[in-house]
């Protein structure tokens, strides 16, 4: 029986699978991809030390150091986890591990507009990534949808790249950060145009996006679709743990990372503990849940 299971590869699992090898735990790191999306950030301004760091540069420079310390990094997908006896029973899409302890860092997932035409073109023309699709959108005409701080990050870099960016947004003016939105609105001089006030009601297009439908009867011809209207923590295996939540959905958690189960533990941005949704934050979080851990095992020794 392992004493710490790591269940997420982004920069809060890495952490804590990091901090819990310094500790000496025996422990084991399962996520269906390493990295996360910390592999989709198009530039990292903001990692103390590393200015402008690509995301999947960063993330690889974390997944090597965890590799230093031996930490076996499994490549697959939990189904399940159960509490037992001794501890934890995780179930994947292939194994059965049991661990002492669990960190949850499973992060969150992109919302959707739930809308005619969303899914069946989405990859064609439809994304939920900006860093990870601008590129395919050079002298494009594009639409944002959003105006929070991911959809106004996401103007910025399209407007570096596609020809036309709309900006399209049911509330007045945009609410990214101050500097974000002032240069958004800056753009508008240029190759940006923010139409407040309206949803996008349906993707137009058969083979690949060609427009939108707005709800107030307007349509509008676009070549791609960057939904950016931010993301829900994926918390579905914890439910069945009773694992105490807000009503957004995010784990409770006090300043050691604790939950209100024995033994289970949560970090990064699916806890309620920090607005702040960052690598640094997240990383911290995943740290922290390891020492937590560390004197918990060491107390009932």
């Amino acid at each position: 029986m392992h004493d710490c299971i790591v269940i997420g590869g982004g920069s809060a699992g890495l952490g804590a699978a990091l901090y819990a090898a310094r500790f000496s735990l025996d422990t084991i790191l399962i996520a269906p991809d390493m990295g996360g999306t910390g592999n989709i950030a198009h530039k990292v301004d903001n990692w103390i030390g590393d200015p402008g760091i690509t995301g999947i540069d960063l993330m690889q420079k974390f997944i090597k150091h965890v590799e230093e310390y031996k930490v076996p990094m499994i490549n697959e997908t939990v189904t399940k986890i159960e509490k037992t006896a001794e501890g934890f029973k995780v179930t994947t899409n292939k194994s059965e591990y049991a661990g002492k302890t669990v960190i949850y860092s499973t992060g969150m997932k992109h919302r959707k507009l739930g809308i005619p035409g969303e899914d069946k073109l989405q990859g064609k023309g439809v994304s939920y990534c900006y860093t990870c699709d601008a590129h395919f959108f050079k002298d494009k005409v594009v639409g944002v949808v959003g105006g929070g701080d991911s959809a106004g990050l996401g103007t910025l870099l399209l407007s570096t790249i596609a020809k036309k960016v709309y900006v399209l947004y049911r509330g007045d003016r945009i609410r990214a950060e101050p500097i974000t939105t002032e240069e958004v609105y800056k753009l508008e001089n240029e190759n940006v145009k923010v139409i407040p006030n309206v949803n996008v009601t349906e993707v137009l297009g058969e083979k690949t996006v060609t427009g939108v439908k707005l709800d107030n009867g307007e349509e509008l011809a676009l070549e791609g679709l960057f939904i950016e209207i931010g993301a829900n923590p994926i918390n579905e295996l914890v439910k069945e743990l009773n694992v105490e939540m807000d009503d957004r959905g995010f784990i409770k958690v006090d300043k050691t990372m604790t939950t209100n189960v024995d033994g289970f533990y949560a970090a990064g941005d699916i806890t309620n503990n920090s607005t702040l949704k960052q690598f640094i934050t997240s990383a911290s979080e995943g740290s922290i849940a390891a020492q937590t851990i560390y004197m918990y095992l060491r107390g009932k020794k």
